[in-house]
């Protein structure tokens, strides 16, 4: 079996997708399939893989990288919509150099490459798998990305179409499965995001609990999905207790630091980080956010990959996020979650301060979480949903 992944982010930078794909792929190819990822390259010019040449020569699969250079940069949301769309332009002749798959895969958030896809399945006659990783077309509605409402409702009839015509859609939270069902798709499952926990070479060292303020962080990306500007507020009227860290870059960046300054918050915003540095601050924190902005509908069936990493490093969480994510903090015992405006959220957050200094993850869930939520497991549990999708394609075709 031939697969062909098209993504917007497969590497040398280090993002979500790049993480769990990287690992779906490695089993693949170690249960024989080959693999084609087609994806733009950023940031250099220079060949790269995601896996050494110990691991090819493990597998049975073949791997193949095709990229093609797009650094395209725009400011207007209208320019940078143009922007992503110019992609597909880039990647419709990148896939049609590569060997004809059996089976063609789009993983989503990046809107064009779900066009992109759906243009090389007609084109070449393959069955066409979509992976919804955000709320797709219901973000489109709620973030108001596209100001003119006659395009925004174009684009959302064009997003059910594609889905809706895809031989098989994957969610990653039964709650966005059951709403694509609803919307449409006639055959749909769930692949859940996940970590791949034995990466972590050392486990979370404690921060101290001697005399301080409560040491909260966010590390991550810095978009309008998040809604930090609550934890800004909620810091601002924590002075006395509280020590926020804020360690990223995105397109929030700009007005977070405003908004902090307006609130007289200073030392809070800190550069991204990588490797090692990113354990490091984690080992400073007492507890990590996880953030999504609670104005959003569709954020009730969304959970944010970095919940996974978090709680994998035994991290504890304290959850500004509703729905399926606030009930894996719940469930799995990962921290705590709180809702409300501002001065109450301080104020509970206040009376926790010694439980969450004093926290230590409960092992029976967390080994329960690791288990569920493993990566190499879910990507066999991804490969033998694609043969077996494959297989009844070919039975049909005979």
């Amino acid at each position: 079996m031939r697969i062909q992944l098209l993504t917007h982010s497969f590497g040398p930078e280090v993002s979500p997708p790049q993480r769990r794909w990287s690992t779906f792929i490695e089993t693949f190819l170690a249960n024989g399939a080959d693999v084609d990822v087609i994806a733009p390259n950023r940031q250099s010019d220079e060949t790269w893989t995601p896996f050494s040449e110990v691991v090819l020569e493990k597998v049975s699969g073949r791997f193949s990288l095709y990229s093609f250079a797009f650094r395209f940069r725009a400011l207007r949301w209208y320019s940078k919509i143009l922007v992503q769309f110019l992609m597909i332009l880039f990647m419709i002749p990148c896939a049609l150099r590569a060997p004809k798959p059996d089976i063609l895969i789009v993983t989503v958030p990046a809107l064009p490459t779900l066009v992109a896809g759906y243009i090389i399945s007609k084109l070449r006659r393959v069955p066409l798998v979509v992976e919804m990783r955000d709320a797709w077309p219901e973000l489109l509605e709620e973030s108001g990305v596209i100001h003119w409402k006659a395009v925004e409702r174009m684009a959302v009839r064009c997003i059910t179409h594609m889905q809706s015509t895809a031989s098989k859609v994957v969610a990653v939270t039964p709650g966005h499965a059951k709403k694509l069902l609803k919307g449409g798709c006639k055959d749909v499952e769930v692949v859940t995001n996940g970590y791949r926990f034995k990466k972590f070479n050392r486990t979370k060292t404690q921060s101290g609990n001697g005399p301080r303020p409560l040491r909260v962080l966010y590390l991550g990306n810095l978009g309008e999905s998040q809604g930090l500007q609550k934890a800004l507020d909620i810091a601002a009227v924590s002075k006395d207790w509280m020590d926020l860290r804020i360690v990223g870059k995105g397109s929030a960046l700009p007005a977070l630091q405003v908004r902090a300054d307006e609130l007289g918050l200073s030392g809070v915003f800190y550069p991204p980080v990588k490797g090692s540095a990113v354990l490091d601050w984690y080992d400073w924190a007492d507890t990590c956010i996880v953030s999504l902005r609670e104005d959003w509908k569709s954020f009730e069936y969304t959970v944010p990959s970095k919940l996974f990493e978090l709680a994998g490093y035994g991290c504890h969480i304290t959850g500004f996020v509703s729905g399926e994510a606030k009930a894996l903090i719940q469930d799995y015992e990962l921290g705590f979650s709180y809702t409300g405006d501002v001065l109450s959220i301080s104020n509970s957050l206040m009376a926790d301060a010694r439980k969450i200094v004093e926290w230590q993850p409960n092992s029976e869930s967390l080994n329960e979480f690791k288990k569920r939520f493993d990566l190499e497991r879910l990507g066999l549990e991804y490969f033998r949903l694609l043969r077996s999708h494959y297989q009844q394609i070919e039975r049909r075709e005979v």
